[in-house]
């Protein structure tokens, strides 16, 4: 994904900066819905250190040096060896694997390329900016790049995020369970385990098509099943798509006349708004709540296809053991072919053929509900 300039909200984005290598495992389409709705908080750029005591122009600096993404992070490059590169004949899915990867990797130039384009306009502006606080009137900047003040409001509240350790603008999204932070961008990373036999069956001895279980994703603070998170948005910042007004017109201040100003927290008696966040105070809520309380976004939200995948992972572990119960019937019959009487041989070979015919029946009956489901997931 490109972090565009134009898709802002609050003063983050709708893409990920890159603080992991790019794997969009989950629904893109989900994630900014819910970013653009203020039910997740936007993936913001963030800072590798935060303090306190940094004077309004030293945080203006560190700020102004942000990148939109993080290019060599997220798209480094692990090349997987293929076992036939070291054969001399190479099999027929070995040309077709090496198709997909150049396709791949001329799809990740083309996106590195039109955000290096992005980050060059984000430099650009970010020049015209220093003209105008010079004093240069002249300067035209455009209004979807956050101003300093916007900047400066932001990251005066930034806040680290136990689990990648880097520090953000709060609030960041809170933990349904134990009130804990977590970014956006560490969100999105935690999944369900594929398919699995139950853990009470580690041998896999009954590792049977329905036997296969999909868990639900842990809290990775507390290990409370079902994870989700809460957002509550700033009340004093409402900017980019959905908001009242471009992140370039922002202001804070208290006149009220400007559609873009926004009272200061200093003026609602709640203290000063560039303070950062105290110790354990991460939202307004102070109790969990249930994975489908209203607001709460699970990781089942952000990767609706798992039932799909369960299913998938059925129907292919139901046609191995078909496979199976075919070759152990051909093998059955071949030894009993040499031995006994023809009245016995033609007994053996009804039997196998009704256990064959009831596990064609009983694929096909997986079958026809996999596609069942697929109709409905579609509708």
């Amino acid at each position: 994904m490109i972090v565009r300039i134009s898709e802002n909200v609050d003063g983050g984005y709708l893409a990920p900066f890159g603080t992991y290598k790019s794997n969009l495992n989950y629904s893109t389409d989900v994630v900014r819905d819910l970013i653009i709705h203020r039910q997740l908080a936007p993936f913001y750029t963030p800072l590798q250190d935060y303090d306190p005591s940094w004077s309004d122009e030293e945080l203006l600096i560190i700020v102004s040096q942000l990148p939109l993404h993080s290019i060599d992070l997220a798209y480094s490059e692990d090349e997987e060896d293929d076992i036939d590169n070291h054969k001399i004949h190479k099999s027929q899915n070995y040309y077709r694997r090496q198709e997909s990867k150049a396709k791949l990797k001329a799809l990740k130039e083309r996106v590195k390329q039109l955000q290096r384009q992005e980050e060059a306009m984000m430099d650009e502006e970010k020049l015209k900016w220093r003209q105008k606080l010079a004093g240069d009137t002249s300067v035209r900047v455009s209004e979807d790049v956050p101003n300093p003040d916007l900047m400066l409001t932001l990251y005066r509240r930034s806040g680290e995020c136990p689990i990648c350790f880097l520090y953000y603008p709060f609030p960041l999204n809170i933990s349904r369970c134990c009130i804990q932070p977590i970014f956006t961008e560490c969100f999105v990373q935690i999944r369900r385990l594929d398919p699995h036999p139950p853990h009470d069956d580690p041998a896999g001895q009954d590792e049977t098509p329905h036997s296969l279980i999909s868990e639900p994703a842990n809290c990775p603070y507390c290990a409370s099943p079902e994870f989700g998170v809460t957002y509550h948005p700033p009340t004093d910042i409402s900017v980019g798509i959905g908001g009242r007004c471009k992140p370039g017109r922002f202001s804070k201040t208290t006149t009220g006349g400007d559609e873009c100003a926004v009272a200061s927290d200093d003026d609602s008696g709640h203290g000063s708004s560039t303070a950062s966040p105290p110790a354990g105070s991460y939202g307004k809520r102070r109790e969990s709540l249930s994975a489908n309380a209203p607001g709460v976004i699970t990781i089942d939200t952000i990767r609706p296809d798992w039932e799909q995948k369960l299913t998938s992972a059925r129907s292919k572990l139901a046609r191995k053991a078909a496979t199976a119960t075919a070759i152990h019937a051909s093998n059955l019959l071949i030894n009993d072919s040499g031995r006994g009487s023809s009245s016995s041989r033609q007994q053996n070979l009804v039997s196998v053929e009704e256990r064959m015919i009831e596990e064609a029946m009983r694929l096909s009956i997986i079958d026809e509900e996999e596609r069942k489901r697929k109709q409905q997931v579609k509708k």
